[in-house]
């Protein structure tokens, strides 16, 4: 019989109810952190456990504690982790694990001197269609690959920005960090490493009330020699309008598609691959699923059911975690190289 997980969450904004069901649901929550306060006050006050304005006062505090789960700004990221572990706790990071490659290095180098571990956060990669499309790439039955289009056309209204962190360098870092990083997650964990990096960005809604691009259109060649298109914005004006990868390939046409990466959609000229697609799209469990929904605007799918059960199992039995630091790593360096970029355009 294992004694439960025991967990702190540090940040107790818009994510932070999800990540709080989940604990209670695997574990135990003995904690909760918030540089406000009064939030932090009322969701320890929903699950009955005391709130601290600052980690270190959590830390002198503390009495039993496993692992951090940190859900604060993403320029945060590096550092607070750093401290979790320095404190000798494991920790859970939200997306982007950071905004730059040296400081994952540094969270690898003190993950190693004080033998904690990092978890990141990746929950697209439980969608079932991006799940299928992973299978059938694996298992190299789509043919040559001629091209790879992503589409992310969102919704972030002028209030999602408006006296928050979001919309800042420092701790939003851009879209491609806070909005769309499931989407080149996904492309490396699909495609593998990247060779060649165009881009160019646009402000175009958003005026005054953010530091970078509401916009872009990026082309990548990988290293296998696949290319991809990515075309992104948080410029749709009600809601979410699309959130899709789609493969184009020597046999035809497979999408994961929908607002959200929660359809399939495929169309093949190859009789056995059709009708295999057939029966393993009719097997999808639950497709259209739910977006995490913050009331004025929503997010990426609510999948984080499965990252707690990858995680419960990983620390209580010492199997291997659903992603790793170093797919973090690269999605992140990634990133930097396609923002790299803008500095030419």
């Amino acid at each position: 019989m294992y004694s439960p997980i025991h967990f702190a969450l540090i940040g107790c904004g818009n994510i932070a109810a999800e990540h709080a069901t989940q604990i209670t649901r695997v574990g135990k929550l003995v904690a909760v952190v918030d540089t406000n306060l009064h939030r932090a006050k009322i969701l320890g006050d929903q699950y009955g456990v005391p709130f601290f304005e600052t980690a270190s006062a959590l830390y002198a505090a503390v009495q039993q504690l496993d692992i951090v789960v940190i859900a604060t700004p993403n320029g945060l990221h590096a550092v607070q982790a750093i401290e979790a572990m320095q404190a000798g706790y494991h920790v859970l990071v939200e997306k982007p694990i950071a905004l730059i490659g040296a400081d994952i290095l540094q969270m690898q180098t003190v993950s190693k001197q004080t033998g904690k571990q990092i978890f990141s956060v990746m929950q697209n990669r439980f969608n079932p269609p991006v799940k299928l499309i992973h299978e059938l790439l694996q298992q190299q039955v789509l043919g040559t690959i001629h091209h790879v289009q992503v589409n992310c056309f969102w919704h972030r209204p002028a209030s999602y920005y408006t006296n928050s962190w979001h919309g800042t360098m420092a701790l939003d870092g851009g879209t491609l960090f806070t909005q769309f990083s499931h989407f080149i997650d996904l492309l490396c964990w699909l495609f593998g490493k990247v060779k060649t990096v165009e881009a160019a960005f646009k402000n175009t809604d958003h005026q005054g009330l953010i530091e970078f691009e509401d916009q872009g259109s990026i082309q990548l060649k990988f290293e296998s020699g696949i290319k991809a298109s990515m075309d992104y914005s948080v410029n749709e004006p009600i809601a979410n309008k699309e959130g899709s990868i789609t493969i184009l390939s020597s046999k035809g046409m497979i999408k994961a598609g929908g607002s959200y990466l929660n359809t399939f959609e495929y169309e093949v000229n190859d009789t056995a691959l059709s009708a295999e697609l057939q029966k393993q799209k009719a097997a999808l469990p639950n497709t259209l699923g739910m977006p995490n929904d913050y009331g004025h605007y929503k997010g990426s799918m609510r999948n984080h059911h499965q990252v707690y059960d990858s995680l419960q199992t990983a620390l209580l039995h010492q199997t291997p975690y659903y992603t790793t630091v170093e797919e973090a790593k690269n999605t992140i360096e990634l990133i930097n190289l396609i923002y790299k970029a803008r500095k030419l355009n």
